[in-house]
């Protein structure tokens, strides 16, 4: 029995580390000594644009005239430019906030692939399960399966290309060989802030049981809309995705008869809340919704939650779930 992907990781193991990696557009920055980052550096990567990161960013960039605040890919608004007395006054008038910035922060996709990715070394690491496979129910079994993947990003998307280099262990042993799974690659780039746009090769070097995901080639571009001015706002921020690809990405009638073209899928995001974000996509075969949440702000986490093959593909609803973090 062919079993169709349980869900693609990298969507759901990456939000922490594609959103900072996809904001260093600083032009000068600090070195970075024994993966120490300052406060001012923490904020320009993970693009929190709100007032008071906005001030200490500016303040530690005074020394630079080409520098600039870069926005995040959940952010896309800007603040006004400030004098030195304005900046020093704010500061003042804010001495005892909390200014550190959350390190983690919710997705925008639940299985699809998006236009940011990891670069500037950033590496990751995740686990995925869901307590039903497609087409288990077909059969009368219920077999769950898990799949972990870990990758690094290289380069940089904001000046030149980030390349993402990623490995999927696509199966535990439940319902196939243990260790079937596949290296995949990312070639991405930062349009403007909160714009990018990425081509994929899923699959390209593969290794034990054939994969679900094995040679496929998609290109999806993502873009986040600023719907209201503070990130703190409920509904803040909006994410729009939407991509073009093969192999997995056809319908299943398609893979079926072993029918060879390009499909398109989709997701769009809602900031609900600075950790929450809700989501909707059709990945090309069906139809699902979940919630991403980074509930720490300082430990760089994310947890998927989601409903896969609500319509289209498959035999019924089925939970999807994903946990990951970035370094």
């Amino acid at each position: 029995m062919h079993i169709l992907k349980l869900i693609y990781f990298s969507a759901i193991f990456l939000p922490l580390a594609q959103l900072p990696a996809e904001a260093r557009n600083i032009e000068n920055q600090s070195p970075v000594v024994s993966k120490a980052v300052s406060k001012a550096d923490f904020i320009q990567q993970n693009q929190w644009q709100t007032k008071a990161s906005f001030l200490l960013a500016q303040q530690s960039s005074d020394s630079s005239n080409d520098s600039q605040v870069a926005d995040n890919s959940w952010t896309n608004s800007e603040e006004e430019a400030q004098t030195p007395a304005e900046v020093l006054s704010n500061l003042q008038q804010i001495r005892g906030a909390d200014f550190a910035p959350y390190r983690g922060a919710p997705g925008f996709t639940i299985a699809n692939p998006y236009g940011f990715g990891a670069d500037g070394g950033n590496f990751y690491v995740g686990l995925g399960y869901t307590p039903i496979t497609r087409g288990s129910q077909d059969v009368g079994e219920d077999d769950g399966d898990a799949i972990m993947g870990f990758g690094v990003g290289l380069g940089n998307a904001s000046k030149a290309v980030g390349v993402e280099i990623n490995y999927t262990l696509a199966s535990f042993g439940f319902n196939r060989n243990f260790g079937a799974g596949g290296f995949s690659a990312k070639v991405h780039r930062t349009i403007s802030p909160g714009w990018g746009v990425a081509l994929g090769y899923n699959g390209f070097l593969n290794t034990g049981d054939a994969n679900d995901f094995e040679d496929s080639v998609y290109l999806a571009t993502t873009k986040i809309f600023s719907t209201r001015e503070k990130l703190n706002s409920a509904f803040s921020r909006v994410a729009m995705t939407v991509g073009v690809g093969n192999g997995e990405f056809r319908t299943e009638d398609a893979i079926e008869d072993d029918e060879e073209g390009f499909n398109v899928f989709g997701s769009l995001a809602f900031r609900i809340a600075r950790p929450i974000s809700g989501v909707i996509e059709w990945t090309g075969q069906d139809l699902a919704v979940g919630t991403s949440v980074s509930p720490f702000k300082r430990i760089p986490v994310t947890f998927n939650l989601g409903l896969r093959d609500i319509i289209g593909a498959g035999d019924g609803a089925r939970f999807v779930f994903g946990v990951g973090a970035g370094f």
